[in-house]
C-alpha cells in the first residue's frame, strides 16, 4: 500500500497506544499463571498477535473484547515440541524459546520477514551444551523456521550484557517454571537496562520473587509460582516519541495515557527533546512538547534505540551538528534501521551519515519531498509521515502496512488529527 504523507499542522489531544513491551511482558506472566488474568487498554497488533499466537500454542487461553484481554493460564500439559508462530516479533521469539524448553521439550518456531536473520546465537550457544538439539531450516513457504528440542534445567546460567536483553528477559520468564533453585547473571556492560528492570517487575508484581543478588544478578527460589494480577496497560513511550516529535518541529498534540513513573527506557525523549531546545509540557490532559530553538547535541541511544529515527528527524532540522551514539541494534531490526534512518533522511534532502554505530546529522533548515524506502519497517513509515508535516512538498512511502506490526491505528489517528495521508 502506497501512502502518500502532505504538509500538514498536527492538533489535538491523542492516547498512546498500549506500551508493548509491558504487554508482552503482563501476557506472558497471566499465560504461566493457573489462574485468570484481565488486562484493559490493550492494543491489538501484528506483534501482540505472535505472543498470543504463541501462549496458546502452551495451552493458555485468550480472549480479546475490545481493549479487554482475558487470559486464563496453561490448565493441562501441553504437547510437545508445538509451533510457535512468532512472526516478526523478536520479543515473542526470544521469550518463548526457553519457555517452550522449559514447558514443552522445545518447539518449532516460525519467523516472517528478517527476523530469521536476528541473531540467535546466545541462546545456542547456551543451550547446546547442556544437551539441547538446534537446527535453522527454511518451511515450505519460504519462512525460516527454528527447530529446538530439549529440557532447560535448572542450574546457574550466566548471559552477556552487550547483547539484546531479550535474551535475558527469556530466561527470566522459564526459571521459575523449573521447580528448583536457580541463578542468573548478567555480564556487564549491560545494554537496555531498563527492559530488563521491566521484565523483573513483571515478574514480582506476579508473585515470583527474583531475588537480587547483586546489580543484574538473581537467584530464583524453587518455590516460584506465577499469579499474574489484573490491571490497566500504560501508554507506549516508543510510539508516543513520534508525535511529540512533532510537537517539537511545530505541531501540537497532546498524548494522554503516559505514565512518567514507568521503568519504559524510552521515556527519555522528553530529557532527549529537552536537550535539543524543546520544552515538554504536563498538561491536564497529558504531555505537550513546545518547540524552541533546536540545536545539535550528542544523545546517548543505547537503552532507548527504538525511538532513534523519530529523534533523528528532529535533530536534522536543528541548528549544528548532532550525534546519536549506541545505535548499534539498530542494525537487527526489521530493517538495518540505522542505515534506513539515514538514507531516508537524506533522499528528503538531509545531511546525515553512518559513523560507526553512530548517526551524524548535520541540520538543515527545511527538508524536501519525494519517494522514500521505509524498508518495510514500521518505524521507518512513522518517521516518513513526521517528516510528511513538515516538508516542502509530499512524502510517499511505499508498504505502508508495515504500520501494521505494532501501531495499527496510526493512520486513522494521524488523520483526525488533521494529517493527510493519501
Amino acid at each position: 500500500m502506497d501512502v502518500t504523507f502532505r504538509p500538514a499542522h498536527l492538533t489535538g489531544i491523542a492516547a498512546a497506544p498500549a506500551s508493548k513491551s509491558e504487554a508482552h511482558r503482563r501476557m506472558i506472566c497471566a499465560g504461566l499463571t493457573h489462574g485468570e488474568t484481565v488486562l484493559t487498554g490493550f492494543t491489538e497488533s501484528a506483534d501482540m498477535s505472535a505472543t498470543r499466537r504463541c501462549l496458546e500454542a502452551l495451552g493458555a487461553f485468550l480472549k480479546l473484547e475490545g481493549d479487554r484481554l482475558t487470559l486464563r493460564g496453561y490448565d493441562h500439559k501441553p504437547s510437545l515440541l508445538p509451533l510457535f508462530d512468532c512472526g516478526e516479533s523478536g520479543s515473542t521469539l526470544r521469550f518463548m524459546v526457553p519457555i517452550a524448553m522449559a514447558l514443552t521439550r522445545g518447539g518449532v518456531f516460525r519467523m516472517q520477514g528478517r527476523l530469521g536473520q536476528r541473531p540467535m546465537n546466545v541462546y545456542r550457544d547456551l543451550f547446546v551444551p547442556r544437551g539441547a538439539l538446534w537446527h535453522m531450516s527454511v518451511g515450505a513457504d519460504g519462512a525460516a523456521e527454528l527447530t529446538v528440542s530439549g529440557t532447560l534445567q535448572p542450574g546457574d546460567y550466566t548471559l552477556p550484557g552487550n547483547v539484546s536483553s531479550q535474551f535475558v528477559s527469556g530466561l527470566l520468564f522459564a526459571l521459575p517454571l523449573l521447580g528448583q533453585e536457580s541463578t542468573l547473571t548478567v555480564r556487564p556492560p549491560v545494554e537496555s537496562a531498563s527492559y530488563i528492570r521491566m521484565t523483573v517487575q513483571a515478574l514480582i508484581d506476579s508473585g515470583i520473587q527474583a531475588e537480587a543478588l547483586d546489580d543484574f544478578s538473581w537467584r530464583i527460589p524453587a518455590s516460584s509460582q506465577y499469579q499474574a494480577p489484573s490491571g490497566s496497560l500504560h501508554g507506549d513511550w516508543s510510539q508516543a516519541a513520534v508525535l511529540l516529535c512533532a510537537d517539537a518541529l511545530g505541531a501540537e498534540v497532546t498524548v494522554a495515557g503516559l505514565s512518567e513513573a514507568t521503568l519504559q527506557g524510552d521515556r527519555a525523549i522528553l530529557s532527549h527533546l529537552k536537550a535539543l531546545g524543546a520544552e515538554p509540557v504536563q498538561t491536564d490532559e497529558g504531555i505537550l512538547v513546545r518547540p524552541g530553538r533546536l540545536k545539535g547535541v550528542q544523545l546517548d541511544l543505547s537503552d532507548c534505540p527504538d525511538i532513534a529515527p523519530i529523534l533523528a528527524l528532529v535533530c536534522q532540522l536543528a541548528e549544528g551538528e548532532s550525534l546519536l551514539t549506541g545505535c548499534r541494534r539498530l542494525r537487527l531490526k526489521e530493517s538495518d534501521r540505522l542505515s534506513a534512518t539515514v538514507k531516508l533522511l537524506n533522499d528528503l534532502g538531509g545531511r546525515a551519515s553512518e559513523d560507526g554505530d553512530s548517526i551524524r546529522i548535520k541540520g538543515v533548515k527545511q527538508l524536501k519531498g519525494g519517494t522514500v524506502d521505509c524498508a518495510r519497517d514500521h518505524r521507518m513509515v512513522m518517521l516518513a509521515a513526521a517528516a510528511g508535516t513538515v516538508a516542502e512538498s509530499p512524502v510517499t512511502v511505499h508498504e505502508a502496512e508495515a504500520l501494521d506490526k505494532s501501531w495499527p491505528d496510526f493512520l486513522p489517528l494521524y488523520r483526525r488529527l488533521g494529517g493527510i495521508a493519501e
